[in-house]
């Protein structure tokens, strides 16, 4: 989180974080990791593998997802190979020993990047000495709006920030018939190409 720069967070790969570590639980922390994401590993397993393969896929939209399991080539630290298994299987995850020294640091960054279209560059900057494991989720979305915006619909204006700050800002300006609203909030849904995916603003 940099000050003055927007924070963009997923929660699919905090979700697909969050599980492959869950496989490699046991006992009351599994029992506790089970609770909050309200289901076994079994089943949440079954959901994201039948989840991520059926993501629509076209020409104008693409969301993709990977994911990696990095650990310490380092003869005290023996990582279960059901675990590593069990996270391939499911999630599709790249499996690495590496020395976890500045090459490594390399490697991962350019894994991310080549598995965000470019967009994530660096997402260490360092690892630290007690460092044995790392769990990479990479996710990138691309996609084309069903209304393309022209260039006179892009203009200049004012954005409020969450604490009152007027900043001046490049607006996009479209008419939207998707409206929400309840008690505690309003907003609209814009559809990407073909509507298989949406933008919901609140």
């Amino acid at each position: 989180n940099e000050n003055g720069k927007n924070t963009l967070i997923s929660p699919l790969s905090v979700l697909c974080a969050l599980a492959m570590t869950a496989n490699g639980a046991e006992e009351e922390t599994l029992a506790q990791m089970e609770e909050v994401l309200g289901m076994t590993t079994e089943e949440l397993n079954l959901y994201l593998y039948s989840y991520m393969k059926n993501l629509p896929q076209g020409d104008k939209y693409k969301l993709s997802l990977a994911n990696s399991i990095w650990f310490k080539d380092d003869p005290s630290f023996v990582v279960n190979e059901e675990f590593l298994q069990t996270n391939a299987d499911y999630y599709g995850a790249g499996i690495y020993k590496a020395p976890f020294d500045d090459s490594t640091l390399k490697e991962i960054n350019k894994w991310v990047e080549d598995n965000t279209d470019g967009m994530i560059k660096d997402i260490l900057d360092q690892i630290p000495e007690d460092a044995v494991m790392y769990l990479v989720n990479a996710l990138a979305f691309d996609a084309e709006w069903q209304n393309i915006y022209n260039e006179y619909q892009i203009q200049d204006g004012k954005f409020t920030t969450e604490d009152g700050a007027v900043r001046d800002v490049e607006l996009m300006y479209s008419n939207e018939n998707s409206y929400l609203r309840d008690d505690n909030a309003e907003g609209f849904i814009k559809y990407y190409a073909k509507r298989k995916y949406a933008f919901a603003a609140l």
